[in-house]
């Protein structure tokens, strides 16, 4: 049994719920949204066996032994009232701690996610993992970001783990610059082809993408064709992916013109279905088996 928690309005949580099924897989959707607007929860950490949650329309009685694929996105800070915002936050919290206890294979804990929200810290492990990652820079300092800038192609980066789109900035971005606005976080920019990696078990997954943009995800014209690692990296890339604690990860490079992979980040909960779609299912094929058991 697979429960799959998340939001059904997620187009990668519906993807995933579809291709299980289509894979054979007993798949159990529960829509977080309909548990924290119409519906209720119980969970004990430790769990004691009783643990359930309810959508409104039906309970489900919660295995501590099951699989549980999850994308917990906390809705709290999007409500007008607030006790919609506490319900949503009690709710997301009591499913992070209770995942973190259960027995089962969940995809992914939450303790596993907590690196990738703060950008510094999370090219700092990577690096220290002996990856190679970009030279960067936080700072409020506007001479030290544009001193930087002035070093080389430099991008502009989300200091969090919420999304955004990476563009190229010069010295003359930061004329205006006061401290009161930062800190900012740059990081050299790395000309060449992007490498998306997707690792589920010991079940490797990549993807080249040519863009002229740059950031390729807003690229109409990117071209995407199937990728083969160099194998000792796709080796250190599981190996690094139990290390931090996840079971499915994805992983952006940059492969510049000597075929160095620069490692840009690890993603701990990623939005998969687009390239799952190009490799045929053979992503959702391998998160299926690693959730039912399969030995990798």
């Amino acid at each position: 049994m697979i429960y799959a928690l998340g939001l059904a309005s997620d187009g990668t949580f519906e993807h995933f719920v579809a291709e299980a099924r289509r894979f054979g897989a007993r798949v159990v959707p529960i829509d977080l949204r309909d548990v924290a607007t119409r519906g209720d929860w119980r969970l004990a950490v430790p769990d004691d066996g009783a643990g359930w949650v309810s959508d409104g329309d039906e309970r489900h009685d919660l295995d501590p032994a099951a699989s549980y694929y999850c994308r917990l996105i906390d809705l709290s800070a999007l409500q007008d009232d607030t006790r919609a915002a506490t319900r949503w936050h009690g709710l997301v919290r009591g499913l992070f701690a209770w995942l973190e206890a259960v027995p089962g294979t969940v995809v992914n804990r939450p303790g596993a996610w907590s690196d990738n929200a703060s950008k510094p810290l999370h090219e700092f492990t990577l690096q220290s993992h002996g990856l190679s990652v970009p030279e960067s820079l936080t700072s409020s300092g506007r001479e030290r970001l544009r001193a930087f800038s002035a070093a080389g192609p430099t991008i502009v980066k989300t200091l969090s783990g919420v999304r955004a789109t990476g563009r190229l900035v010069v010295p003359a971005d930061f004329d205006t610059f006061v401290g009161g606005q930062g800190p900012v976080h740059l990081q050299r920019y790395v000309a060449g082809s992007d490498v998306r990696v997707h690792v589920c078990g010991s079940h490797v997954h990549a993807e080249q993408i040519r863009s002229g943009a740059v950031d390729y995800r807003v690229d109409d014209d990117a071209v995407f064709t199937p990728y083969t690692l160099p194998a000792d990296l796709a080796e250190a890339l599981v190996e690094h992916t139990r290390t931090f604690g996840m079971e499915f990860a994805g992983w952006d490079f940059k492969r510049d013109a000597d075929g160095v992979h620069w490692c840009l980040e690890v993603n701990p909960m990623p939005g998969y279905d687009w390239y799952d779609r190009r490799a045929g299912g053979a992503i959702s094929e391998s998160l299926v088996g690693l959730l039912e058991g399969e030995k990798t």
